[in-house]
C-alpha cells in the first residue's frame, strides 16, 4: 500500500505552523494547541504526516538535493560550458552567497527542522504521551534468562522517534553542505533566541547520534508489521540512519580557521575511531535482525518503484513515499530525455509516458567502470533518448542517461500531458548502503576481515546473479585496498544517490578525484584530436584503457522494441547498439538486413518514418553513426570538458590548467608521469556552501562566511 496520499492530507489538516522564511518567525503566531493537535493517537498521526510532507517536497528529498545539488564527481556529472562564473551553479562548485537556490534550500532545511521541532515539542508535552519501561528477557551466553527492563514501545514512541528520524535527516543535509550550522532543538516558541548560534559540527552529530540512539529503543522494527515500511521509517531505518551521521562525523571535511576567512583545508576528528565504532554497531544491528535481503534484483528495485510497487523485507528500508500528481521529481529528472509535443494530436509510442528532462546524468566514463558480467552496467547507462515525435536518438556527450528510474518504465504510463509529479518513490535508505557502511567502518576498526568481507560480496552477489566467481575478484589483501574495493562498489551501486561525493569527501579522496574527472575529459579529447601527454597516467590512475576502450563512432539501428530486459518499456521503438562499450571495426559495410542475418539476431530494424509517421523522415532502413565532438577545428577540448568543474579546476584564457586554492586560481603544472605528486599538491575541493547573505543579514551579523566566500 503506498501511503503518500495520506501524508499529503495530512499537511492540508496539519494545525501547525510551520516557519516559512527562518529566522523571520513571531513566536506568538505560531503556538499550536498541544490538546487540540495531539489530542489522540490520530490527530497526532495526522500531524506526523506534516514532518513527512517536508520530507517529500520538491525542493528537498522531492527533486532539488538530487539535482542542482547533486555535485559532479566521478559518476554524477553536468556539463556545463559557461567558461565565466555564473555564482548559482553549485554542481560545479560556482556559488555565491547571493544566489538564489541557495538560499532556497537553506530555508527549507530550517524550515523543514522547524517543523519536527515542533511536532516532537508538542508531542513530549502532550497528556497522551509517555515513556515508559517493561520487562525483558536477556539470554546470557551461558543460556541463562535475566529478566531486565526495556523501552515500552506504543505508536506514540514509535511516532516521536519518525519525527526525530527526520529531524536528522534535515541537518544531515545541512552538516553535508554547510559544514558547522546554526543548530537547535527547540522549535522557535519554544525560546526567545530565534538566532541559534553556529555549532561545531562534531557537537551537532554527537546531539543528533544521541538523540536518535535514545528513540531508536522506543521504535517498532519493520519485521513486527505495526507500521507500514518501508513507507515510514522503523528502528532499523533509525540504526541506519545513525550510522550514515555516524560515519560522516567520523569522516573528513572542509574545516577553516577561526580568524581566517579565506583559508581552508581537509580534517578529521582526533577521535574519529569512536564514530566508526557506533556506525559499525548499529549497521550490525541492521544485519543481525535479519529483516531484509537483496532478493530481488537491483533493476527490479527501481523498476518497482516506477510502478509503484512497495515491497517489504528487501533492499529499501525507509522508501520516501511521494503522491502522484502532487510530488517527486524522480523519473522525470533521470532516465532517457523524452520530449512530448502535447499540442500534436498524434499520440507517437512515448506519448503515453508523459515528458521527461532526463538532465541527471553520469560522466561519460562512468559505464566503462563496470566489469562487463556485471548486471547493473546495461541497465543503468543510458545510450539513447526520444524526440516528441518518439524517435530515438543516440546519446554519445560528455554525460550519460542514468537509467535507474524513469516515467518511462511505468507500465501504464502517467499520461501524455504530464512532467513531473510523477509520485516514483526514492529509497532513502537502503540494505546495500547499510551493508557497506559495515564494511566500510569495520574495515578502519579491524581491517577487511571476514565480516567485512561478507557484507561486501553480499552486495557483488547481486551484482554478479549467477556468476558466483566475480563476487569474490577484488583486492582484498591491505586495509587500503579493501577500501578502495568498497568504495568503487558504492560508486557502482549508487549513481544519482546523491552519495558520491559525499562518500568522497569522508575519505578525503575528493579532490584527486575531481582532479582525474577532468584530466580524463581533458586526455581523451586531445587523443580524439590527435594525441595527449595525460592519457597513459590517466589510464594508470583508473585502471581502464581508454585508448582501446572508449567509443569515439558507435554504430546502431533504430529497432522495433525486442523485451531488452535492461530496457524496462517493451512499447517503444529502440537502438540496438553495436558496440555499446567498446570501438569495433566499421560494420556499415554490410546492410542492417545482412549484418542480423549474419549475427543471427532477432531483430526487425524500421525507419525513422516508420517510426514517426512523418514524410520529412528518411524512410530507408539504414544504420546509424554517432561520434563525440569533444574538440575544436583547432584541436583544443570544447568548453563543457574545460569548464564543467569550473569551481575547482578548469582552463585559463592562456589555456593552462588552474586549480583552485583558497578561492583563488592559481596554475597547476601537471606531471604527467607521476600521479602521486600530482595529488600531492591538489588543494581542498571548496564544496560547502555559503550562508545565504539573507540569513547573514536576519543574524545581525552573528552568522559569518568563510572558505573565501
Amino acid at each position: 500500500m503506498k501511503l503518500n496520499k495520506i501524508f499529503i492530507s495530512g499537511l492540508a489538516m496539519l494545525a501547525l505552523t510551520s516557519c516559512n522564511d527562518y529566522l523571520e518567525v513571531d513566536p506568538a503566531t505560531n503556538v499550536a494547541s498541544t490538546d487540540l493537535v495531539f489530542g489522540s493517537e490520530g490527530e497526532t498521526r495526522t500531524a506526523l504526516y506534516g514532518v513527512y510532507a517536508k520530507v517529500c517536497s520538491d525542493n528537498l528529498f522531492g527533486g532539488r538535493l538530487y539535482n542542482d545539488f547533486q555535485l559532479n564527481s566521478d559518476v554524477d556529472f553536468y556539463a556545463n560550458a559557461n567558461e565565466a562564473a555564473a555564482g548559482n551553479q553549485p554542481r560545479r562548485f560556482d556559488v555565491r552567497s547571493d544566489a538564489n537556490n541557495v538560499e532556497t534550500l537553506w530555508n527549507n532545511l530550517y524550515s523543514a527542522v522547524e517543523t519536527a521541532n515542533e511536532f516532537i515539542y508538542n508531542l513530549q508535552n502532550s497528556s497522551i504521551y509517555a515513556e515508559e519501561t517493561e520487562d525483558g528477557a536477556l539470554e546470557g551466553a551461558d543460556g541463562t534468562i535475566t529478566t531486565i527492563q526495556v523501552p515500552k514501545v506504543t505508536d506514540l514512541t514509535q511516532m516521536m522517534g519518525e519525527a526525530k528520524v527526520m529531524r536528522a535527516m534535515f541537518y544531515h543535509e545541512l552538516l553535508s553542505y554547510w559544514g558547522d550550522i546554526p543548530f537547535t532543538l527547540q522549535s522557535t516558541y519554544e525560546t526567545d533566541n530565534l538566532v541559534p548560534p553556529v555549532t561545531p559540527r562534531q557537537e551537532v552529530s554527537d546531539a543528533l547520534i544521541g538523540d536518535l540512539v535514545y528513540a531508536a529503543e522506543y521504535m517498532y522494527s519493520d519485521q513486527e508489521n505495526k507500521v507500514s515500511a518501508p513507507e515510514r521509517i522503523t528502528k532499523e531505518a533509525a540504526y541506519a540512519m545513525i550510522a550514515r551521521l555516524a560515519l560522516q562525523a567520523g569522516g573528513y571535511s572542509l574545516n577553516h580557521d577561526a580568524n581566517n576567512t579565506t583559508q581552508y583545508y581537509m580534517s578529521r576528528p582526533s577521535n574519529y575511531q569512536e564514530y566508526y565504532k557506533i556506525a559499525r554497531e548499529y549497521t550490525k544491528r541492521v544485519i543481525d535482525a535479519g529483516g531484509h535481503t537483496l532478493t530481488k534484483s537491483y533493476r527490479n528495485v527501481f523498476v518497482d518503484e516506477c510502478n509503484f510497487v512497495v515491497a517489504t523485507g528487501d533492499d529499501p528500508i525507509f522508501e520516501i513515499p511521494f503522491a502522484r500528481e502532487t510530488n517527486s521529481n524522480w523519473g522525470y529528472a533521470q532516465g532517457p530525455t523524452s520530449g512530448v509535443d502535447t499540442g500534436d494530436a498524434t499520440d507517437y509510442s512515448n506519448s503515453a509516458w508523459g515528458a521527461t528532462s532526463g538532465g541527471v546524468r553520469t560522466t561519460a566514463f562512468y559505464r566503462y567502470a563496470f566489469d562487463e558480467d556485471d548486471l547493473r552496467r546495461d541497465y543503468i547507462n543510458g545510450l539513447w533518448y526520444y524526440s516528441s515525435q518518439g524517435l530515438p536518438t543516440m546519446r554519445l556527450d560528455y554525460a550519460m542517461h542514468n537509467n535507474k528510474w524513469s516515467k518511462l518504465w511505468n507500465t501504464n504510463g502517467l499520461g501524455k500531458t504530464t512532467t513531473g509529479a510523477t509520485g516514483i518513490n526514492f529509497a532513502y535508505i537502503r540494505y546495500a548502503d547499510v551493508l557497506l557502511m559495515f564494511a566500510e567502518a569495520e574495515n578502519e576498526l579491524n581491517g577487511p576481515t571476514a565480516d567485512a568481507q561478507q557484507a561486501l560480496e553480499t552486495v557483488r552477489a547481486r551484482a554478479f546473479g549467477s556468476n558466483s566467481a566475480k563476487v569474490t575478484e577484488y583486492k582484498k589483501g591491505s586495509k587500503e585496498d579493501f577500501l578502495k574495493a568498497v568504495l568503487d562498489e558504492r560508486m557502482l551501486e549508487f549513481a544519482g544517490e546523491n552519495m558520491r561525493w559525499k562518500d568522497l569527501v569522508r575519505n578525503n579522496l575528493y579532490a584527486e578525484k575531481v582532479f582525474f574527472t577532468f584530466l580524463t575529459y581533458y586526455a581523451v579529447a586531445e587523443n580524439m584530436a590527435g594525441s595527449s601527454s595525460y592519457l597513459d597516467m590517466v589510464e594508470e590512475y583508473t585502471g581502464i584503457p581508454y585508448s582501446e576502450t572508449f567509443v569515439t563512432t558507435m554504430y546502431s539501428m533504430l529497432v522495433k522494441n525486442y523485451n531488452d530486459p535492461n530496457f524496462p518499456n517493451t512499447g517503444v521503438y529502440m537502438f540496438y547498439v553495436v558496440n555499446p562499450y567498446k570501438p569495433i571495426q566499421n560494420p556499415t559495410g554490410s546492410t542492417p538486413a545482412k549484418y542480423i542475418s549474419d549475427n543471427e539476431l532477432d531483430l526487425e530494424p524500421v525507419s525513422a518514418r516508420t517510426i514517426t509517421g512523418l514524410t520529412t523522415d528518411n524512410n530507408s532502413i539504414a544504420w546509424t553513426t554517432t561520434e563525440p565532438a569533444w574538440s575544436n577545428d583547432d584541436g583544443t577540448p570544447k568548453n563543457q570538458i574545460l569548464f564543467s568543474l569550473y569551481g575547482y579546476i578548469r582552463t585559463n584564457q592562456a589555456d593552462n590548467i588552474v586549480v583552485v586554492r583558497d578561492g583563488t586560481a592559481q596554475q597547476f603544472d601537471v606531471d604527467p608521469n607521476n600521479a602521486e605528486a600530482n595529488i600531492s599538491r591538489l588543494p581542498a575541493v571548496r564544496y560547502l556552501l555559503p550562508i545565504p547573505q539573507e540569513a547573514i543579514a536576519r543574524s545581525g551579523g552573528v552568522y559569518k562566511n568563510y572558505y573565501g566566500y
